[in-house]
């Protein structure tokens, strides 16, 4: 059974399985697009057997008997409330990324046979990372210390599979690039590439690739039990904010922003950074054997997605990037930014002091009302 089966990770992990000749359970939201990519895929004559199932995990009712009426061998969690979409309603996000796999893992419980269940969690769970004060690669037994909502639900989510008793994995995610998310880009998602320093550190990965570590999770079920994994791509992944921007702008057609498209982060300030480091993907790559695009083949990729569209954003491009710079530019003087990214203080206020981790954490079960 796989959760948020027709997202950018779902999908893909989806027709993973399917070829391989496994009967998958997909279920997500009843929405157009998951209707597009549950046709699609059902359409695509695999080996495997599709079972669509529409429901929501915040119906407990509805996903309890989806589970015991279908009893998986695996769980493959990846339904989530993502930032920074969830920055608008942190409540509804908290419901969802919490409560949601609470109900799942309720679910699985009661199964006579406990299914494995492989949890997509985030880098956000590490929060703010200096890269002046901690040049190491984040491993996974770096300190969770999460400065947003998203991160914050996420550790929460991990400790109620963690503490379940059910045999489990959660693999922690680096930022995940694809054509979706190029053609989805909404405002929120352009506050958080803003709001972020231009030097602050990101370890990406091609989704198809992220898929293939879930899909690959499931089939070596006694290899990755109890364990977490980081999920990112081969060192050709490890860039900087603003040089996986300005490859993602070329691969559109538009061109390199550069350097003054970005505040730097402050060397001084721990708080100052945003959640994504680079990852020690060593152990995860041997168990799961997942990295198979580099990151020209990634960007490549995007370029393909949009052949139709990069011919007229390449020849608008000189006139898009200055306009671009020059709202950048005003955008920055309208807010006070300073000489300093300084990501949170922009995204607070922008959203709230809602989308930050509470100063006290509570336990999981303190949610259980929300």
């Amino acid at each position: 059974m796989v959760t948020g089966a027709f997202g950018q990770i779902g999908k893909r992990c989806t027709e993973i399985l399917l070829r391989r000749g496994h009967t998958v359970v997909a279920t997500d939201l009843h929405t157009n697009k998951a209707v597009a990519a549950a046709d699609k895929l059902a359409a695509g004559g695999y080996p495997g057997k599709l079972v669509v199932a529409y429901a929501d995990v915040l119906d407990a009712d509805a996903i309890r008997q989806l589970v015991l009426t279908h009893r998986p061998r695996a769980l493959v969690h990846l339904a989530a409330m993502c930032s920074p979409p969830s920055y608008r309603n942190p409540r509804l996000a908290r419901q969802v990324n919490v409560g949601g796999t609470r109900n799942l893992v309720k679910a699985a419980q009661a199964l006579p046979d406990p299914p494995l269940v492989v949890m997509a969690s985030s880098a956000a769970v590490y929060g703010s990372r200096n890269p002046h004060r901690f040049p190491e690669r984040i491993t996974s037994a770096t300190a969770v210390n999460p400065i947003d909502q998203y991160g914050e639900d996420k550790v929460l989510a991990e400790t109620v599979i963690r503490d379940s008793g059910l045999p489990h994995a959660v693999l922690r995610l680096g930022g995940v690039i694809s054509p979706d998310a190029a053609r989805n880009l909404s405002r929120d998602y352009l506050v958080l590439m803003r709001a972020t320093p231009g030097d602050n550190r990101l370890h990406t990965v091609d989704a198809r690739d992220a898929a293939l570590a879930f899909a690959n999770a499931v089939d070596h079920a006694q290899a990755v039990n109890t364990t977490v994994l980081l999920i990112a791509g081969d060192d050709t992944h490890v860039h900087t904010h603003r040089e996986v921007e300005d490859d993602m702008l070329a691969a559109l057609g538009v061109g390199r922003l550069g350097a003054s498209a970005s505040l730097p982060g402050d060397p001084g300030d721990d708080r100052g950074w945003s959640f994504t480091g680079w990852f020690d993907t060593t152990e995860a790559q041997r168990l799961l054997q997942f990295q198979q695009h580099d990151w020209p083949a990634t960007v490549a990729w995007i370029a393909e997605s949009h052949a139709r569209l990069r011919p007229v954003l390449r020849a608008t491009g000189p006139l898009i990037r200055p306009a671009l710079r020059l709202v950048l530019a005003v955008q920055r003087r309208i807010e006070r930014r300073g000489r300093f990214a300084d990501p949170w203080a922009l995204i607070e206020k922008k959203y709230g002091p809602g989308v930050l981790a509470r100063p006290r954490r509570e336990p999981p079960d303190s949610f259980e009302s929300e």
